[in-house]
C-alpha cells in the first residue's frame, strides 16, 4: 500500500510540473522560485542568504527580494537578516536555527550525536576543523542547550543532549496549525488547494489555476531537517 501510494504521488508530481510559475498574477507561491525558497526555509529555517542562493540557484538580492515577498505575503517571519517560515517554528527559536545555519556547526552536532563522549581532539579531527575552531563551535551549541562538556580529567567530552528531540515533540500541534494554515492562504489567494498528504514530516498540496496546477511538498520537521539535511 505504501508503495503504491508512493508511485502515485511520484505520477501526481510529474504530470503537475513542481518547477512552473503559475498563470496567475500576483499570489506569492504562483511564482516556481519563490516556491523552492519557502521550501527550503521549511527545511532549513534561517539559513544563510549565500547558502539558499547556492542551493537552489538565486543571487543574494534576488534572494532577498523573495523573501521579502514571502514575508508581505505571511509566508514568512523576518527577524533582522533572519527568514523562517510563519507559525512552523517558535519565533523564539529563530536564535537556536540561525546557529545551526552556521557553517560547521551541524558537522560537529552531528559528530556528537554518532560518537557521544567524543574528546576534543577526536571532534576536531572528525569535523576538519582546528582545535581551537572546535572547541569554539563546541562551546556555542553547549551554550544554546545542544552539547555537554564534560571534563575527564585532561580530555573533554563532547555529549548530544536531548534540547531537539523535547522541542520536536512540542512542535508537532504547531506543525500540524501549520499545514492547516498553508492550506487556508492558498485558498484565500484563490488557488483552490487540494490536501494531498500530511504526516509528521511533509504536507503534499496541489494547487493553482484551472489551467495549470503544481504540487507543493512542504517539509514540516525542522527541528530534525534543519541540521540533518546536507545544505
Amino acid at each position: 500500500m505504501a508503495r503504491s501510494l508512493g508511485r502515485a504521488l511520484e505520477t501526481v508530481l510529474a504530470k503537475t510540473g513542481p518547477g512552473e510559475d503559475l498563470e496567475v498574477e500576483g499570489p506569492s507561491l504562483a511564482n516556481a522560485r519563490r516556491r523552492q525558497l519557502f521550501r527550503y526555509l521549511c527545511l532549513r529555517p534561517c539559513a544563510r542568504v549565500g547558502e539558499i542562493g547556492r542551493v537552489i540557484g538565486m543571487s543574494h538580492a534576488t534572494v532577498r527580494w523573495h523573501e521579502r515577498v514571502l514575508f508581505e505575503n505571511g509566508y514568512v517571519e523576518l527577524d533582522g537578516s533572519q527568514a523562517f517560515p510563519r507559525g512552523l517554528v517558535d519565533p523564539e527559536d529563530a536564535a537556536l536555527f540561525s546557529l545551526l545555519a552556521t557553517p560547521g556547526r551541524t558537522a560537529v552536532l552531528l559528530t556528537c550525536f554518532s560518537e557521544p563522549g567524543i574528546s576534543l581532539l577526536e571532534l576536531a579531527a572528525a569535523v576538519g576543523l582546528t582545535r581551537q575552531s572546535a572547541s569554539k563551535v563546541a562551546s556555542e551549541l553547549s551554550d544554546a542547550g545542544l552539547v555537554t562538556l564534560v571534563e575527564d580529567g585532561r580530555f573533554r567530552r563532547h555529549y548530544p543532549t536531548e534540547t531537539l528531540a523535547k522541542k520536536r515533540e512540542a512542535n508537532r500541534p504547531r506543525a500540524k496549525a501549520f499545514a492547516d494554515a498553508l492550506v487556508r492562504r492558498l485558498g484565500e489567494e484563490g488557488l483552490s488547494p487540494e490536501l494531498l498528504r500530511s504526516d509528521d514530516g511533509v504536507v503534499l498540496v496541489r494547487f493553482g489555476s484551472a489551467s495549470k496546477r503544481v504540487v507543493l511538498d512542504v517539509p514540516v520537521d525542522p527541528y530534525v531537517s534543519a541540521w540533518r539535511s546536507e545544505p
